[in-house]
């Protein structure tokens, strides 16, 4: 490995150590106390919901066609 390579090498491994560092910290701070109450009968209403289909109408523009 040329000296290049490895000096390449270390600037990537510790720029990727940096960012890992600033996204636990900013996870930490923001992000770890935050809490979502979920309503089981709610959720599950919204999972057996039937899908709904919108059509689309085109009026005789073709977009681009």
């Amino acid at each position: 490995m040329k000296p290049s390579d490895q000096r390449l090498l270390r600037h990537l491994t510790l720029a990727i150590v940096i960012k890992l560092a600033l996204i636990t910290a900013l996870w930490w701070a923001f992000i770890r106390d935050a809490k979502v109450a979920v309503d089981a009968g709610a959720m599950a209403a919204q999972v057996l919901a039937p899908a709904t289909v919108k059509q689309h109408t085109t009026s005789g523009e073709t977009h681009g066609q």
